[in-house]
Formats: structure tokens, sequence, C-alpha cells
């Protein structure tokens, strides 16, 4: 009997030792938080995902979101909200939009006006939420001074695309008509986002240049966005696709959710079998590969697309901004991209940098060699991660 439960005690332990010995790439700084946070967390929501899904729990983005969201939680209310001390922290709907707005209290005591930040969060368009994000919103109010409002669009797979990007452009059309009743000087607004909330700061961007009668974005500020879903085979994609900060299938998983919430197609999208081969030697591939040779000028209207449920969105700036044409580009705001190096997503923000450039488009771009998807969250816990949070904070000090 005893011989069983120490026969036990090593197979559990064995276990536990394989399962939280995530794989650190050389160059990652504190490799044992990055193993901790993502051998543990996200490996844990994936996992339960799939396991819940096969015995009828539940969709595996419904458990994901509810375990990622747990964990969150749970360490939010070990940290308690001293961090919004100073703050006037409302729940709010812009156009039917829900959203948290972020006032300093001291300036509006004073009647000075104050820039405004629009943040859209990260999470695949299907996990995390304003409640995720709120220590990191109220970080930006208080040491920008601004009045941050934090859209809590709807999420996929329950509300597919165009949802969470109409959500977006509501809700930041609003602030924007809106902005004297926050104390905001409507010249000094810019709008802001992380992963899927970065490709929803650049759709938004793009849409909203184009509209008149509005106040014009001071600045857009970029952090690792995901920008296309036309190429999952660039160098980033295939150099850190096993990562579980995020990995290839999960971020093509997330695509498919948002899309159209079918994940047979998910070997096909991954293989890059999702398009054609006439779309593969047309500019949109070009807009992801500049060193393409022989790339030849197509009109969407007269491209084929596979029998795949709305994939012509893949082409559509507001889906994917990487595939907005040159002349969409120009005149947009100075931009801010941050990239990670540990990142399957680092190739997109590269790109979108790279053509902003040649669009006349000022652009001020951060890389970070020791950076990993979903870093700058932990901008209290992780050296690498406080340093990227104070240069993004200092650009957007310099340009709103």
């Amino acid at each position: 009997m005893v011989l069983k439960a120490a026969l036990m005690c090593v197979a559990v332990a064995a276990l536990l030792a394989y399962y939280c010995n995530e794989p650190v790439p050389q160059g990652i700084a504190e490799p044992r938080l990055f193993a901790k946070v993502n051998g543990i967390v996200f490996r844990t929501a994936q996992n339960l995902g799939r396991i819940g899904e096969y015995l009828g729990v539940g969709t595996e983005p419904q458990i994901i979101r509810s375990v990622v969201g747990a964990l969150i939680n749970i360490g939010l209310k070990l940290k308690g909200t001293s961090y919004r001390e100073g703050l006037k922290c409302t729940d709010a709907m812009f156009d039917g939009v829900n959203v948290r707005v972020y006032e300093p209290t001291s300036p509006a005591q004073s009647g000075s006006k104050v820039p405004g930040l629009v943040y859209l969060h990260g999470g695949g368009w299907v996990i995390l939420d304003v409640d995720t994000y709120d220590p990191l919103a109220a970080h930006i109010a208080k040491q920008l001074g601004a009045v941050v409002v934090s859209v809590d669009y709807r999420r996929a797979p329950e509300h597919l695309f165009p949802t969470a990007f109409d959500d977006s452009v509501a809700a930041t059309k609003f602030f924007l008509q809106n902005a004297e009743k926050y104390n905001v000087d409507r010249t000094r607004i810019g709008i802001s986002g992380d992963s899927a909330g970065g490709n929803l700061a650049a759709a938004v961007t793009l849409a909203l240049a184009k509209e008149k009668g509005l106040p014009k974005f001071k600045t857009q500020a970029l952090i690792y966005p995901v920008l296309q879903a036309i190429n999952f085979t660039t160098p980033s994609y295939i150099n850190h696709g096993h990562l579980n900060t995020l990995t290839k299938d999960k971020m093509v998983s997330f695509w498919l959710w948002y899309l159209n919430n079918d994940l047979s197609f998910q070997k096909v999208f991954e293989a890059n079998n999702h398009t054609s081969v006439e779309i593969k030697k047309s500019q949109y591939a070009g807009y992801v590969d500049p060193e393409m040779v022989g790339v030849k000028k197509v009109k969407k209207g007269n491209l084929k697309f596979p029998d795949i449920p709305n994939i012509a969105a893949i082409l559509d700036p507001r889906f994917a901004p990487l595939m907005a044409d040159d002349a969409d580009l120009k005149g947009l705001p100075p931009t801010y991209v941050m990239t990670c190096e540990y990142d399957v997503l680092r190739d997109d923000g590269v790109m979108y940098a790279k053509r902003l450039g040649k669009a006349g488009v000022k652009v001020n771009h951060d890389h970070y060699q020791h950076g990993f998807h979903g870093f700058l969250n932990m901008f209290h816990d992780y050296e690498s991660a406080g340093t990227a949070m104070q240069n993004y904070l200092t650009y957007l000090k310099n340009n709103l």
C-alpha cells in the first residue's frame, strides 16, 4: 500500500514537472516568470477548453474565456483597487456599446482640458474584457493625466465580424463627438490597443480617416497588433508558433472564431490553402512579403475565393488592416507600433510600420528583442515589460 502511494506521488510529480516545463527561448528575459505564466495559465486554459468541449461542458472559446478570466480576476482581487486612486471610473454606454471611462480627478476639478485615449483590449476578439484590462487602463489614465475610454466590444464567436469592429467604431465616434462632456480637448484624442485590440484600433483609424465632420486622431498606438490573415508562414509564425504565449494554431483559431466560427478549416488556414493562386501572386500577398517579385495588381471584385464562409473578409481592411491599399494609408495620423521578438505577430507589426513609413506617415517603431506576446500587461512584474510601458507612455505624452 505504501509502495503504491509512493509510486502514485512520483507519477503525479513527474506529470506536473512535465506539464509546467514550458520551453523558454534563450533570449527571453526572466525565464521563470515566462514559464510560470505561459506554462500554467495559458496551457491550462487551452487544455481545459478542448477537454470541456469534448465532454459537452461548453464550447472551447467559452471555457478558455472563463478559465483565463477567473485566473486573472483572482490576481486582481489579491491586488485590490488602490491602482484606481486619483481616478473616477465609470461604466457607461456610448451609442449602445459598453465602455469604462477613467477620468483623472485633479484636472477635472481644476477645469483644465486633458487629452483623451480610446483603448481597445486584446484577447483574440474572444477572451478578456474591460475588467481584465482594468489595471492597465487605469495606469495609462493616471500616468498620462488623460481620460481613457476602454471599449467592451462584443466578442466572437457569439458575435462574428464585423461586430467587434462596428462596436469599436460606434464607441469611438461617440467619444470624439462628446469629448467636451469629459473635459477632453477634442484636438488631442488618440486610439490604442494591443493584439486583437491593435487590429481594431488600426481598422477604426483607417475607417474614420475617411469620415468628414469628426475630430482627427492625434495618434494611433498599436501594441503587437494582429493585422493579416493571408499568410501564416511568415518567419515569425514559423520561428515562434510553438510558444504558448500565442501559438500559431491558437491564432488561427482566433481568426476563425472571429470570421465564421468554423474550426473545420483550421488546417486549411494553417497551410495557407485558404487563398487562391491568384491572391498569392497579388499585391495583397506582397503587403505581407515586400520581397515578392512579379506581384500582379488585381481588383478584389475580380478575385475568386475558396468555398469558405465569409472568406473574402481576409482582404477587407476592417478585418485585416494590413490589406489596406497604399492610397488609404496616406494621411493617417502619427503612429506608434510595438513589436516583440518572441511573437507570431511580430512580422505583422513590422510590415505595417514599413508600409506606413513608405506612405509618408510618421512612425515610431519600438521592438523588444526579449519581449513576448502579451507581456505589456505584466508591466509591474516583468522588467522588460516595465520598460516597454514607460516608452509607450512617453510616446503618448509627447504625441497627445
